[in-house]
């Protein structure tokens, strides 16, 4: 019977040459901090071994562990770093009022080329008449749209 592919053995992780000595180090402190193991205990030589017993925590304890430790002076903290930060949308609604004015513009234009666009081919057919009008309405489309931008920022600026 073919046995199938066998499986390697997970290589051992071994840090880059110049990162080397720094993992050298780290494990030498490791070695060093690690508590020494528990003793072990010759069973002959304790009188009775008790049988372990559960021991039930005291309730004012599980409280206190229950609820997370308080930090005094957080709160302060914050609201003085966010007093710091300068606020993110700053001049978002100048830039909100430009891109208004500009598709407003654009919006305009449209309606006008439009409207003259179904004056000159009212005796052309319909196809000239549906131009014009999707002309107008996408340009009236455009008009909406900067009207409800340059609101928007003048909202976000505390005008309206």
């Amino acid at each position: 019977m073919a046995q199938g592919p066998q499986r390697r053995e997970p290589r051992r992780f071994e840090p880059p040459p110049w990162e080397r000595e720094q993992f050298e180090r780290l494990e030498r402190e490791r070695a060093r901090d690690v508590p020494p193991a528990r003793p072990e205990v010759d069973p002959s030589a304790a009188p009775e071994a008790e049988a372990p017993r559960a021991v039930e925590p005291e309730p004012e304890l599980t409280a206190r562990r229950a609820e997370p430790p308080e930090v005094p002076g957080v709160d302060e903290m914050l609201l003085a770093l966010k007093a710091e930060e300068p606020p993110a949308v700053e001049s978002a609604w100048k830039f909100g009022l430009i891109a208004s004015a500009l598709v407003g513009t654009i919006g305009l234009m449209l309606v006008i080329w439009g409207m003259v666009a179904l004056a000159r081919s009212a005796g052309s057919g319909p196809a000239g008449i549906m131009g014009a009008t999707i002309m107008s309405v996408m340009g009236g489309l455009f008009v909406g749209l900067a009207a409800w931008m340059g609101a928007r920022s003048l909202k976000q600026r505390g005008v309206l």
